[in-house]
Protein backbone atom coordinates (compact mmCIF):
# COMPACT_ATOMS: atom_id res chain seq x y z
CA UNK A 1 0.00 0.00 0.00
CA UNK A 2 2.99 2.32 0.95
CA UNK A 3 4.58 1.75 -2.27
CA UNK A 4 1.23 2.89 -4.25
CA UNK A 5 1.25 6.16 -2.73
CA UNK A 6 4.54 7.48 -4.28
CA UNK A 7 3.07 6.19 -8.09
CA UNK A 8 -0.65 7.50 -7.00
CA UNK A 9 1.26 10.85 -6.52
CA UNK A 10 3.29 10.92 -9.40
CA UNK A 11 -0.27 10.47 -11.79
CA UNK A 12 -1.42 13.22 -9.58
CA UNK A 13 0.95 15.48 -10.45
CA UNK A 14 0.85 14.57 -14.14
CA UNK A 15 -2.35 15.36 -14.52
CA UNK A 16 -2.37 18.76 -12.91
CA UNK A 17 0.30 19.33 -15.09
CA UNK A 18 -1.60 18.56 -18.57
CA UNK A 19 -4.61 20.66 -16.68
CA UNK A 20 -2.09 23.42 -16.16
CA UNK A 21 -0.97 23.40 -19.64
CA UNK A 22 -4.41 23.15 -21.45
CA UNK A 23 -5.40 26.29 -19.50
CA UNK A 24 -2.51 27.73 -20.36
CA UNK A 25 -2.93 27.37 -23.96
CA UNK A 26 -6.61 28.42 -23.90
CA UNK A 27 -5.90 31.38 -22.20
CA UNK A 28 -3.08 32.26 -25.45
CA UNK A 29 -5.67 31.65 -27.49
CA UNK A 30 -8.13 33.41 -25.88
CA UNK A 31 -5.95 36.54 -25.80
CA UNK A 32 -3.47 36.25 -28.82
CA UNK A 33 -6.42 36.67 -31.65
CA UNK A 34 -7.47 33.35 -32.23
CA UNK A 35 -10.72 31.97 -31.31
CA UNK A 36 -10.59 30.49 -27.49
CA UNK A 37 -12.70 27.38 -26.14
CA UNK A 38 -15.90 29.20 -26.40
CA UNK A 39 -15.32 30.11 -29.44
CA UNK A 40 -14.51 33.84 -28.38
CA UNK A 41 -11.83 35.90 -29.45
CA UNK A 42 -10.65 39.96 -30.63
CA UNK A 43 -12.20 39.69 -33.94
CA UNK A 44 -15.89 39.63 -33.42
CA UNK A 45 -17.80 41.50 -35.66
CA UNK A 46 -19.08 44.76 -33.24
CA UNK A 47 -22.38 44.70 -35.70
CA UNK A 48 -23.13 40.85 -35.59
CA UNK A 49 -25.53 40.96 -33.24
CA UNK A 50 -27.91 44.02 -34.51
CA UNK A 51 -31.05 42.65 -36.57
CA UNK A 52 -31.23 43.93 -39.89
CA UNK A 53 -33.14 47.30 -40.42
CA UNK A 54 -33.29 48.97 -43.29
CA UNK A 55 -34.35 52.61 -41.65
CA UNK A 56 -30.40 51.98 -40.04
CA UNK A 57 -28.97 50.78 -43.68
CA UNK A 58 -30.79 54.12 -45.43
CA UNK A 59 -29.37 56.28 -42.44
CA UNK A 60 -25.97 54.74 -43.03
CA UNK A 61 -25.58 55.41 -46.76
CA UNK A 62 -26.40 59.02 -46.29
CA UNK A 63 -24.71 59.44 -43.20
CA UNK A 64 -20.63 59.95 -43.56
CA UNK A 65 -18.41 57.47 -43.48
CA UNK A 66 -16.62 58.94 -40.36
CA UNK A 67 -19.54 59.50 -38.23
CA UNK A 68 -20.56 55.38 -39.35
CA UNK A 69 -17.30 54.46 -38.64
CA UNK A 70 -17.12 56.22 -34.97
CA UNK A 71 -19.92 54.44 -34.37
CA UNK A 72 -18.71 50.60 -35.35
CA UNK A 73 -15.47 51.72 -33.24
CA UNK A 74 -17.53 52.42 -30.05
CA UNK A 75 -19.56 49.87 -30.91
CA UNK A 76 -16.98 47.35 -30.57
CA UNK A 77 -15.77 48.77 -27.51
CA UNK A 78 -19.02 48.53 -25.32
CA UNK A 79 -19.94 44.64 -26.93
CA UNK A 80 -20.04 42.65 -23.58
CA UNK A 81 -17.52 40.44 -25.64
CA UNK A 82 -14.89 42.93 -25.16
CA UNK A 83 -15.27 43.56 -21.22
CA UNK A 84 -14.85 39.46 -21.53
CA UNK A 85 -11.60 39.45 -22.99
CA UNK A 86 -10.42 42.14 -21.09
CA UNK A 87 -10.78 40.60 -18.32
CA UNK A 88 -9.15 37.41 -19.53
CA UNK A 89 -6.72 39.51 -21.38
CA UNK A 90 -5.57 42.38 -19.51
CA UNK A 91 -5.45 46.05 -20.44
CA UNK A 92 -2.98 46.05 -22.84
CA UNK A 93 -3.92 43.77 -25.00
CA UNK A 94 -7.14 45.38 -24.97
CA UNK A 95 -5.32 48.61 -25.55
CA UNK A 96 -3.77 47.45 -28.57
CA UNK A 97 -7.42 45.68 -29.32
CA UNK A 98 -8.71 48.94 -30.09
CA UNK A 99 -6.30 50.17 -32.21
CA UNK A 100 -6.15 47.28 -34.12
CA UNK A 101 -10.18 47.45 -35.02
CA UNK A 102 -9.96 50.62 -35.55
CA UNK A 103 -7.12 50.13 -38.45
CA UNK A 104 -9.41 47.59 -39.62
CA UNK A 105 -12.20 50.10 -39.83
CA UNK A 106 -9.96 52.71 -41.25
CA UNK A 107 -9.08 49.94 -43.81
CA UNK A 108 -5.36 50.49 -42.52
CA UNK A 109 -5.30 54.19 -42.76
CA UNK A 110 -2.90 54.87 -39.94
CA UNK A 111 -3.91 58.65 -39.22
CA UNK A 112 -8.01 57.65 -39.29
CA UNK A 113 -7.58 54.63 -37.05
CA UNK A 114 -5.66 56.80 -34.53
CA UNK A 115 -8.69 59.40 -34.82
CA UNK A 116 -10.95 56.51 -34.60
CA UNK A 117 -8.77 54.65 -31.04
CA UNK A 118 -9.08 58.57 -30.08
CA UNK A 119 -13.22 58.86 -30.65
CA UNK A 120 -13.86 55.74 -28.92
CA UNK A 121 -11.66 56.29 -25.84
CA UNK A 122 -12.95 59.88 -24.99
CA UNK A 123 -13.41 59.67 -21.93
CA UNK A 124 -15.98 62.67 -21.07
CA UNK A 125 -19.18 63.61 -22.20
CA UNK A 126 -18.73 66.45 -22.13
CA UNK A 127 -16.40 70.25 -20.63
CA UNK A 128 -17.31 72.54 -18.94
CA UNK A 129 -15.55 75.86 -19.75
CA UNK A 130 -14.41 79.26 -17.64
CA UNK A 131 -15.95 82.08 -19.94
CA UNK A 132 -15.61 85.46 -18.52
CA UNK A 133 -18.72 87.13 -17.26
CA UNK A 134 -20.89 84.35 -18.88
CA UNK A 135 -19.14 81.93 -16.26
CA UNK A 136 -19.30 78.14 -16.81
CA UNK A 137 -20.40 77.25 -20.14
CA UNK A 138 -20.61 73.17 -21.04
CA UNK A 139 -19.01 72.13 -24.52
CA UNK A 140 -20.23 68.23 -25.33
CA UNK A 141 -17.43 66.20 -26.44
CA UNK A 142 -19.64 63.01 -27.44
CA UNK A 143 -23.39 63.13 -28.44
CA UNK A 144 -23.92 59.29 -27.28
CA UNK A 145 -26.91 58.05 -24.70
CA UNK A 146 -26.24 57.70 -21.52
CA UNK A 147 -26.72 53.45 -21.69
CA UNK A 148 -24.48 53.63 -24.27
CA UNK A 149 -21.74 55.92 -22.95
CA UNK A 150 -21.59 54.28 -19.54
CA UNK A 151 -21.64 51.20 -21.43
CA UNK A 152 -18.08 52.11 -23.48
CA UNK A 153 -17.18 53.55 -20.03
CA UNK A 154 -17.63 50.51 -18.05
CA UNK A 155 -15.20 48.48 -21.02
CA UNK A 156 -12.29 50.77 -21.00
CA UNK A 157 -9.10 49.92 -20.02
CA UNK A 158 -8.14 51.62 -16.45
CA UNK A 159 -5.12 50.22 -14.93
CA UNK A 160 -2.60 51.45 -17.32
CA UNK A 161 0.18 51.92 -14.91
CA UNK A 162 1.97 50.81 -12.23
CA UNK A 163 0.99 53.64 -10.36
CA UNK A 164 -2.23 54.04 -11.53
CA UNK A 165 -4.55 55.38 -8.69
CA UNK A 166 -7.64 53.48 -7.58
CA UNK A 167 -10.17 55.37 -9.41
CA UNK A 168 -8.19 54.20 -12.94
CA UNK A 169 -6.62 55.89 -15.68
CA UNK A 170 -9.17 55.82 -18.27
CA UNK A 171 -8.45 59.53 -19.10
CA UNK A 172 -5.11 58.59 -20.02
CA UNK A 173 -6.36 56.76 -23.22
CA UNK A 174 -7.65 60.17 -25.12
CA UNK A 175 -4.34 61.93 -24.10
CA UNK A 176 -2.50 58.84 -25.65
CA UNK A 177 -4.14 58.78 -28.45
CA UNK A 178 -5.01 62.50 -29.61
CA UNK A 179 -1.14 63.06 -29.34
CA UNK A 180 -0.46 60.14 -30.93
CA UNK A 181 -2.63 61.68 -33.93
CA UNK A 182 -1.23 65.02 -34.17
CA UNK A 183 2.02 63.81 -34.04
CA UNK A 184 1.46 61.37 -36.75
CA UNK A 185 -0.33 63.88 -39.25
CA UNK A 186 1.50 66.38 -38.64
CA UNK A 187 4.61 64.44 -38.98
CA UNK A 188 6.29 66.35 -35.74
CA UNK A 189 6.42 65.15 -32.27
CA UNK A 190 7.09 68.82 -31.69
CA UNK A 191 4.55 69.99 -32.91
CA UNK A 192 2.38 67.34 -30.86
CA UNK A 193 4.36 68.41 -27.82
CA UNK A 194 3.42 72.12 -28.15
CA UNK A 195 -0.40 71.25 -28.63
CA UNK A 196 -0.09 68.95 -25.62
CA UNK A 197 1.67 71.29 -23.55
CA UNK A 198 -1.29 73.88 -24.66
CA UNK A 199 -4.01 71.46 -23.74
CA UNK A 200 -2.52 70.81 -20.57
CA UNK A 201 -1.88 74.86 -19.86
CA UNK A 202 -5.86 75.78 -21.41
CA UNK A 203 -7.38 72.49 -19.35
CA UNK A 204 -5.99 74.29 -15.60
CA UNK A 205 -6.67 77.95 -16.93
CA UNK A 206 -10.22 77.45 -18.47
CA UNK A 207 -11.89 73.81 -17.54
CA UNK A 208 -14.01 73.72 -14.64
CA UNK A 209 -11.98 71.40 -11.94
CA UNK A 210 -9.11 71.15 -14.18
CA UNK A 211 -5.52 70.84 -13.48
CA UNK A 212 -2.12 70.47 -15.17
CA UNK A 213 -1.50 66.94 -14.73
CA UNK A 214 2.47 65.65 -15.04
CA UNK A 215 0.37 61.80 -15.34
CA UNK A 216 -1.66 63.32 -18.50
CA UNK A 217 1.75 64.83 -19.89
CA UNK A 218 3.38 61.58 -19.57
CA UNK A 219 0.52 59.98 -22.13
CA UNK A 220 0.85 62.71 -24.09
CA UNK A 221 4.90 62.11 -24.33
CA UNK A 222 4.56 58.51 -25.11
CA UNK A 223 1.85 59.12 -27.37
CA UNK A 224 3.95 61.79 -29.52
CA UNK A 225 6.59 58.55 -29.64
CA UNK A 226 4.05 56.12 -30.80
CA UNK A 227 2.08 58.27 -33.45
CA UNK A 228 5.80 59.54 -35.06
CA UNK A 229 6.93 56.07 -35.32
CA UNK A 230 4.33 54.87 -36.83
CA UNK A 231 5.38 57.07 -39.62
CA UNK A 232 8.33 54.88 -40.45
CA UNK A 233 7.04 51.58 -38.82
CA UNK A 234 3.44 50.79 -39.41
CA UNK A 235 2.95 47.44 -37.20
CA UNK A 236 3.84 48.95 -34.20
CA UNK A 237 1.04 48.79 -31.14
CA UNK A 238 0.29 50.77 -28.28
CA UNK A 239 1.24 48.78 -25.50
CA UNK A 240 5.23 49.03 -26.86
CA UNK A 241 5.23 52.24 -26.02
CA UNK A 242 2.51 52.92 -22.50
CA UNK A 243 5.53 51.17 -20.53
CA UNK A 244 8.09 53.57 -21.43
CA UNK A 245 9.83 55.78 -19.12
CA UNK A 246 9.05 59.33 -18.84
CA UNK A 247 11.27 62.10 -17.86
CA UNK A 248 9.63 65.37 -17.28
Amino acid sequence: MTHQHPARLARMLLFLGVVLLALRGAAVAQCDGKPGPDGLSWEFDEGEKQKFSLLRFLGNVVTPDLVNDTRRIRTYVRDERFGILLKRCGEMRAIDAIYLKALKIAEHSVGRALFLALVATLEHRDVNLKVPIIGSVGLPLTFEEDSTFHARMRNLPSKIYVDTPPEGDRDKLQHFFGSAYIAYTAESREFARTSGDLVEWGEAKFVVGGVDDDRDRRANSQGERFGHDLLTIKNLLPSDYLNLPYRN
